[in-house]
């Protein structure tokens, strides 16, 4: 039985979903004559703009996470509940691999491969709909995968580079955000023993 608290089950399973992303990607890619990684180049300022793309995105985030208002709360509580205990089990670097599965593999499928297929637009509704955890919750996920979209424009010519990085960087800080709230708020209140 898949135990989500357990390290190597948790990244096993990310791993093995993630790729699969990927794997999708491409064999649906091959499929209909559109390569993901077609504008997949390395570049400096692709790269550059990728983690300044980053800072807007984990403000929002950061914001929003750590002082929760009306729906806000809804959310901070799914994560909190369902996704904060089995980061908390992680090492810093499963942090970072974590992060760069689910930007590579995730900006692969929707920048990648649906963008250039059914439009930015529709690429974006899916991509707001897929991390549907609450309305909101996909609301701010087809802004940030508009946000995406967007960062792939920056440099000429367009570089899926720039995307992947924001994604990356981004779920990794939000990931230690998540952790170490969870570690904060789990942890019990050191009490004083007044002395007689």
């Amino acid at each position: 039985m898949f135990d989500p608290r357990d390290r190597s089950q948790f990244l096993n399973f990310a791993g093995l979903f993630e790729g699969g992303l990927a794997l999708a990607a491409l064999g649906v890619g091959w499929l209909l004559a559109i390569d993901p990684l077609e504008h997949l180049t390395w570049d400096w300022r692709a790269l550059g703009w990728g983690v300044l793309g980053a800072l807007p995105t984990f403000l929002m985030f950061y914001l929003t996470y750590r002082f929760p208002i009306g729906q806000l709360r809804k959310i901070r509580d799914f994560l909190s509940q369902e996704l904060a205990p089995s980061l908390s089990n992680l090492r810093w670097y499963d942090l970072i691999l974590l992060s760069v599965l689910a930007g590579v593999s995730e900006e692969l499928l929707f920048r990648g491969l649906l963008q250039p297929w059914i439009g930015e637009p529709w690429c974006n509704v899916l991509f707001g709909l897929v991390h549907w955890i609450t309305p909101l919750y996909a609301l701010l996920a087809f802004v940030i995968g508009s946000f995406l979209s967007w960062t792939m424009t920056v440099t000429e010519p367009h570089n899926l580079l720039t995307p992947i990085v924001v994604h990356t960087v981004h779920d990794y800080l939000a990931f230690l955000v998540i952790v170490a709230l969870h570690r904060r708020e789990s942890t019990p209140p050191s009490t004083s023993e007044n002395a007689d």
